[in-house]
């Protein structure tokens, strides 16, 4: 007898039914508009997101209009609301403009595709830099400080140079927001654009993190669905626990956005420690913990109730290590007398630490140097794959150990055939090479960066760990700056790289180089070129 198959509940099929219907209809919408004589996917893709700009600015100002003064420290509500109506239809007009002057590619390669992604994200960045001026938060004449608040605000990176005490409450909702919709956006880019990469959590040829999560095919417009639902679902699970934690409304609403995304962007100068509420923080370290964990895992975990996925998960048991085994060290090596509040304290540096988040509920600097080298390698691993947070992953981190103990067997057994194996899972030797990459990438760009960033203020220490955080999108870092001050003490050139570092850190160092390959193709190809016609020029002369 065939069992009968499995009823959906109606409220959910009549969601899905509804997305489905309204993302069809934005993009009929958007191929009738974009009908023009230019054929360009990636100028397409840089203006919708300029386009899309309006609906968050609007939605932004009515938040100050109803809200602002319960979140901005003058207490004034409306002081941003305007500027941010105005901004947002200049941007929107002067987008939809040029829209209509463009039309999509009828083919597009994966080339485009990495372009398209790190162009549409400078356009973001380009629309939060001109809310910036636009408020008054940042000068016209500071372009550097509007770009790496924008880019910190877009990558999910706590670090600014601006108190929130400074901003409106319009500003404070759209850092907020921005960091959110940031988030959002990377999982559009986990599905759809890391997979040709192999350097994502859901790789095309049935990564780690995919066999975890089987039944979730990579690039499906329904995987992409599945996890915005879950992304949200978490949103407002940590904005409730915010509030009965006894947070004010507006404010919990706000930090749950941080919280989920990873962004850890606070109204308060002092983070979440200025609440000094140890409610507030407990829930904060599981709202952080939750975003460092794998989504299709999680989602698979609640849709099948099989909470034992997350004991069969090898990745996930070694996330948990991390952050026990590590809260303990923080914790022993900070000394203390070892009370409820220094353990609390201890494992929410940790948490903080390794989803990327960069909340604070004390500073840094207090810590000792041992504390101090532990968040920081935590920082740099970052959480589970196809996840939230920023960082080297732990799964690469995992497959990367995997690798050297098989090279180190090979050297005593030189006729070794082995496979990679990561618990159950088997790891190609393609994406072996492509984390490799990924790492001796990663290395190569924050040395450079960090020089930069010496030499624009900082002392070296302070620099190559705020090298580090900023390419894992956390934002607190040691050094003389103490530990938030880091950016306020660069000049423009080094906030302009460390906005780069964000930006490369949340789109991935292998798409941002891609991308810049295909920027440069045509001047390199112009100057091979005229290379070829001046030693044409040159023989010709000698005979």
């Amino acid at each position: 007898m065939t069992p009968r198959p499995a009823r959906r509940a109606p409220q959910r099929d009549k969601l899905r039914w509804l997305m489905v219907r309204a993302a069809r209809a934005a993009d009929d919408a958007l191929h009738w508009w974009a009908r023009g004589p230019y054929e360009s996917s990636v100028a397409v893709t840089a203006l919708v997101v300029l386009a899309s700009s309006l609906p968050v600015f609007v939605a932004c100002a009515l938040f100050d209009l109803v809200a602002g003064g319960r979140v901005a420290a003058s207490g004034e509500s409306g002081a941003d609301a305007t500027a941010l109506l105005i901004a947002g239809c200049a941007v929107s007009a002067v987008a939809l403009g040029l829209l209509r002057l463009c039309r999509f590619e009828r083919r597009i390669g994966e080339r485009q595709a990495f372009t398209a992604l790190v162009i549409g994200s400078f356009a973001a960045v380009a629309a939060v830099a001109v809310a910036h001026v636009a408020t008054g938060a940042v000068a016209p004449t500071a372009l550097a400080t509007a770009f790496v608040e924008a880019a910190a605000t877009v990558t999910g990176t706590n670090s600014t140079a601006i108190s929130p005490a400074e901003l409106g409450g319009g500003m404070l909702a759209l850092r907020a927001v921005g960091q959110w919709l940031g988030g959002a956006a990377f999982i559009v880019v986990l599905v759809r654009v890391l997979p040709h990469l192999g350097v994502g959590g859901l790789d095309a040829d049935g990564g780690v993190a995919t066999r975890s999560a089987r039944r979730l095919a990579p690039r499906s417009a329904g995987t992409m669905g599945r996890l915005l639902l879950l992304y949200g679902a978490l949103t407002v699970l940590v904005a409730v626990g915010y509030a009965l934690a006894r947070m004010p409304l507006a404010h919990a609403g706000l930090h749950a956005l941080t919280t989920t995304s990873t962004g850890g962007f606070s109204t308060q100068a002092g983070s979440l420690g200025s609440y000094e509420s140890a409610a507030i923080e407990w829930v904060a370290i599981f709202g952080m913990a939750a975003a460092g964990v794998s989504l299709p895992l999680m989602y698979l975990a609640i849709r099948r109730r099989e909470p034992a996925r997350f004991v069969r998960s090898y990745e996930f048991r070694t996330y948990l290590m991390l952050t026990v085994g590590a809260a303990a060290l923080v914790a022993l090596w900070s000394g203390g007398d070892f009370g409820h509040e220094h353990l609390r304290r201890s494992l929410f540096a940790v948490v903080s630490a390794i989803s990327t988040t960069g909340f604070e509920a004390a500073s840094l600097v207090g810590l000792s140097s041992g504390a101090v080298a532990a968040l920081l390698t935590l920082m740099a691993i970052g959480g589970m794959g196809a996840s939230m947070a920023g960082g080297f992953k732990v799964v690469r981190l995992l497959t990367l150990t995997s690798y050297i103990g098989r090279e180190l067997r090979r050297a005593v057994h030189p006729s070794l055939a082995q496979r990679l194996r990561l618990g159950r899972s088997t790891v190609s030797e393609s994406t072996m090479s492509r984390i490799v990459g990924e790492l001796l990438l990663a290395v190569l760009l924050v040395i450079p960066a960090a020089v930069v960033l010496a030499a624009s203020g900082l002392d070296v220490v302070g620099a190559l760990s705020y090298g580090v955080s900023a390419l894992s999108t956390v934002g607190p870092a040691v050094g003389a700056a103490g530990s938030t001050e880091h950016l306020a003490s660069l000049d423009g050139t080094g906030r302009v790289a460390a906005g780069l570092l964000m930006l490369c850190g949340r789109m991935s160092v292998t798409a941002a180089l891609v991308a810049l390959s295909v920027a440069l193709h045509p001047a390199a190809a112009a100057w091979r070129r005229a290379s070829r016609v001046r030693r044409r020029s040159m023989g010709d002369m000698l005979r």
